[in-house]
């Protein structure tokens, strides 16, 4: 039996589009202030984070149907 549950399936079209990307947006900004302090360390937590973040995967996902 899966551990996911069933009753969490988001309808695609009612996601909060602009709060993701503020969220992802917001990721990205922390990405580049590290990046330009030279904190190498911070630039690969914050990337792992936004990637393996609902909201970057969603807005990828949203980016990618859009074109195809």
């Amino acid at each position: 039996m899966s551990k996911t549950l069933n009753n969490q399936t988001v309808e695609w079209k009612a996601l909060p589009w602009r709060k993701l990307e503020v969220r992802v947006f917001k990721l990205q900004k922390r990405i580049f202030k590290a990046s330009s302090r030279g904190d190498v360390k911070a630039v690969r937590r914050l990337q792992k984070t936004l990637m393996r973040s609902w909201s970057g995967k969603c807005l990828e996902e949203n980016g990618r149907c859009r074109w195809n």
